[in-house]
């Protein structure tokens, strides 16, 4: 299972609002069509469709924001990470990074390892 290297794209700037909608849906796209990819090359504990769910709501976060040269710095960075990650220039445990406010850790059961926890 060979994965081809992903090229770098050239940093450009969004003249308009319309522009700037039109380059993160671009870049979602890229995102949701390679969950299957990053599950496999990383193998992940987690399924595509969780991975998906995680893609979704990273993207959520910016939703609202209407300033161009913020949307184009968050579009830069998340570009970078699809390179860096897509080229597996990452290891496991930088992706699973995102998964760790989630259900995705395991939750104390014993009065020790909330003590623990709260500490």
């Amino acid at each position: 299972m060979g994965f081809a290297h992903l090229p770098s794209i050239a940093t450009s700037q969004s003249g308009s609002l319309n522009q700037a909608r039109k380059r993160a849906l671009a870049l979602y796209r890229d995102w949701i069509r390679s969950a299957p990819d990053v599950v496999d090359m990383y193998k992940l504990d987690v399924s595509s469709r969780v991975l998906r769910h995680k893609i979704r709501e990273q993207f959520e976060k910016n939703r609202y924001v209407s300033d161009i040269k913020i949307i184009d710095i968050l579009l830069f960075k998340g570009r970078i990470e699809y390179e860096e990650t897509m080229n597996l220039w990452k290891q496991k445990t930088h992706v699973m990074r995102y998964f760790s406010n989630d259900v995705y850790e395991r939750k104390p059961q014993t009065f020790l390892e909330h003590f623990y926890l709260n500490q």
